[in-house]
Parts: C-alpha cells; structure tokens; sequence
C-alpha cells in the first residue's frame, strides 16, 4: 500500500519539469554519496595503513641495523678467542705491560677465581696493582686492554696519587680473562 502511493507521489511529481530536475539531481547526488564516500574512507584507512607501515618497517630497519652492528660485535669477539693460547692472567698482563715498559711497575697480580661463565668460558679473574704510572702510560695501558687479542675485561678500577710522586698514579684494578674451556 505504501509503496503504491509513493510511486503516484513520484509519478505526479516527475510530470512536472523543474521537479524532474530536482529529482534528478537529488538522485545524482545520492548515488554520488553512496559512491564516493566508501571511497574516502577506504582512502583514509589505507593512508593510516600504509603510515604504520612505514612506521613499523622503520623500526625494523633500526633493529636490523642494530642486529648486524651486534653481530659483528660478537664476531670480533669470537676471533679474539682463537687468537692467543693465553691461559692466565698473569700472562695476559705480562703480554701487555712488556711492550708499554711498565712491566716493572706491575706490583702485585692477586687471582680472585675462576668461574665458568655461559657459552663453555671460563673468567678468571685477578686483582692488579701497578705504581708510578703516568698519564700516558695509562692510557697506553688501557688500550692494550681494550685491543688485546684476547677477551679482557676490566671490572674495577681505583686510582691515587702516588705516595712519593705526586705527579704519578697508583692503580689497583680488577681484570678478568675469559678462555674458552673447550678447544677447537
């Protein structure tokens, strides 16, 4: 019943020229709403998609980067390993203080223990004193540590004026060596 009487209500009205214009264009745009407007949205939605996108494959471009500079990291590592058949701290000191020619300032070398560590190593560690040291020989020292071709680690480090000198330094510093337990 109802829809009879919209199609007499629309058949009376499409008679009539300006009204056929008005309803032409009213359905224009009712067409052109329910086209464009699912669109837009859909637009919208992918720009949104597509910015978290970016966000994300930025982030992962970080973590990759980040992944290989850690790689590489642990790689060198790993060469120091096999680099040096050094099996004490002791020797490990020796081989850095004889070419710095501190090798008569090295007091004391106390081990503290050793412990296994994870990844089949073992750290030994070792307490060191060495006196009279200047500026330069420390650095030089410290160094040596850093680029040792073996796996060195310093834990602690205390350092004073001499007694005597004032102008060098005393040093007490705790050192660990990590070997590999198994052999290659």
């Amino acid at each position: 019943m109802k829809n009879s009487k919209l199609f007499i209500v629309l058949h009376d009205h499409w008679q009539d020229l300006a009204l056929r214009r008005k309803a032409l264009i009213l359905m224009v745009l009712a067409v052109l709403y329910i086209l464009i407007i699912p669109g837009l949205i859909w637009k919208q939605s992918a720009e949104k998609e597509l910015s978290i996108l970016k966000t994300k494959y930025q982030e992962f471009s970080i973590l990759a980067a980040e992944y290989g500079s850690l790689k590489e990291n642990v790689n060198a590592i790993e060469q120091k390993k096999t680099l040096t058949k050094i099996n004490s701290i002791a020797q490990a000191m020796d081989e850095i203080a004889s070419p710095l020619g501190i090798r008569g300032k090295v007091k004391s070398i106390k081990g503290t223990g050793t412990k296994k560590t994870i990844d089949k190593m073992s750290e030994e560690s070792a307490e060191i004193q060495i006196e009279k040291l200047n500026m330069t020989e420390l650095m030089h020292m410290f160094y040596k540590i850093e680029n040792a071709p073996m796996i060195l680690a310093v834990k602690k480090v205390t350092m004073k004026k001499s007694f005597e000198t004032p102008d060098f330094l005393d040093l007490t510093m705790t050192v660990s060596l990590f070997t590999s337990t198994t052999t290659p």
